[in-house]
């Protein structure tokens, strides 16, 4: 019994302490209150049709719903009031919270979301985000703030499609990200920062795929490393350097095919691992050395064995012309 008693006052308190907290919002004395002649929850009085995308009456089967309908929090402060024109959503939704401050705002035309839709946080009237669409597609800027006004995320849109710059922030306001879309693919370049606003990386797209340059940056704002790529494919330099901007790797490629010398390197910049391509990217040769300098041939030169081969073997066919 004592538990009971000791749980009900717990309630009570809350109770108590939630419609103090609300009445003293700055919202509170313009709320909108329900009417309690009629029904408090919106869904009871009308049914939503998925399938034709319009709202009917629960209390006349069959019949398109006309008119204004609210639901309430327990308070009696309105939660969320919308309007219904021959079944379709049209003119301007608005959901409030408990306190009386509006969550919540959006406009339909016929049943369809259109222009711009603003969410809110609670008890101080600021703007959480502003999204915009176009007759049901998302079009234009959408931007989500912090409760100190700050923009957090910045991003535009075509037709549902990402398309434009993206950009996002820290909690101080500094940029932390910035890159591009097209048709809703990466496409241009694309930028990250650190909360100092140094250079993380900076990397490019084509249609979604890499495209250009991809750089790296130590925190001093040395390159950490550097990558060329064309149409998704490497396409050139592969270095990657230490923190005195001494190189570590030293990799080269052409149309995602190695060629050329591709080396390691130690920290004092001794070579540690080489390895060599020919056409088509042939692994041709291969050693490494390790900390004492000591060279450990992995694979002989094919090139020169296969020159080597092709000479003797002339000079077997040479000889037995002249016998025969």
């Amino acid at each position: 019994m004592k538990l009971y008693k000791f749980i009900f006052t717990l309630l009570t308190l809350f109770v108590f302490t939630f419609q103090n907290l609300s009445q003293n919002a700055p919202c509170y004395k313009r709320k909108k209150i329900c009417n309690y002649q009629y029904l408090t929850n919106c869904y009871e009085k009308v049914a939503f049709d998925s399938a034709s995308n319009r709202y009917y009456s629960r209390q006349s089967l069959g019949t398109l719903f006309d008119g204004t309908c609210s639901t309430c929090h327990r308070n009696g402060v309105v939660e969320q009031q919308i309007t219904i024109v021959q079944g379709r959503r049209n003119g301007s939704d608005t959901s409030y919270f408990s306190s009386g401050c509006p969550y919540s705002s959006q406009t339909f035309v016929n049943g369809v979301i259109h222009g711009t839709s603003t969410s809110y946080f609670d008890s101080t009237n600021r703007i959480k985000s502003k999204v915009n669409h176009f007759m049901g597609s998302l079009y234009g800027p959408f931007v989500v703030f912090n409760e100190n006004g700050d923009t957090l995320k910045y991003q535009e849109y075509e037709n549902n499609l990402l398309s434009g710059l993206k950009k996002e922030y820290y909690e101080n306001s500094k940029l932390k990200k910035m890159v591009g879309y097209k048709a809703g693919r990466l496409s241009g370049s694309q930028i990250n920062y650190d909360e100092k606003g140094n250079k993380l990386l900076e990397l490019n797209y084509l249609e979604g795929i890499k495209h250009g340059s991809w750089i790296y940056y130590f925190n001093d704002q040395t390159v950490a490393r550097e990558e060329f790529w064309s149409k998704g494919l490497k396409n050139g330099e592969f270095i990657s350097y230490n923190n005195n901007g001494k190189p570590l790797s030293e990799k080269y490629f052409k149309k995602d095919v190695p060629y050329g010398t591709h080396k390691e390197y130690y920290k004092d910049s001794r070579e540690k691992h080489v390895r060599v391509f020919a056409k088509k990217g042939k692994l041709i040769e291969e050693y490494s050395f390790d900390e004492y300098g000591v060279k450990n041939q992995i694979l002989e030169n094919q090139g020169k064995r296969k020159c080597g081969s092709k000479k003797k073997k002339k000079e077997e066919d040479a000889g037995g012309a002249t016998i025969n």
